[in-house]
This record gives C-alpha cells, structure tokens and sequence, in this order.
C-alpha cells in the first residue's frame, strides 16, 4: 500500500491519497487535482508526487 499527503503539493487539498500501487497513488492525485480547479499538472507537481508517495509497511 502506498500513500501521498496532498497538502502542500495540490493547493486546496487537505487528503491522503492511497492505492496498491505508487502509479495509481499518482494518478489519482491528477485527478484530485484537476477536480480542484488545477488545469495544468507541472512537472514539478508530478516530481513532488513521486517524491512524496512512500510504501506503508505491511
């Protein structure tokens, strides 16, 4: 399981995204985003995704 605070990375968004997997924890913070009025994903937006999504320990 893996998680993203999306605080401080999408603004306006005060979750945790989780998902089995790192690729979908990402995509699922797009989504996020874009539902809170981002209309363009920067590239630094998707580094501090991948920066900021950790595995959970089991």
């Amino acid at each position: 399981m893996y998680e993203l605070n999306c605080a401080g990375v999408i603004p306006g968004c005060e979750r945790v995204i989780r998902a089995e997997s790192e690729v979908e924890v990402i995509r699922r913070a797009v989504m996020q985003a874009r539902q809170l009025g981002v209309e363009r994903i920067t590239p630094w937006m998707m580094d501090t995704f991948r920066e900021r999504t950790t595995e959970l320990a089991h």
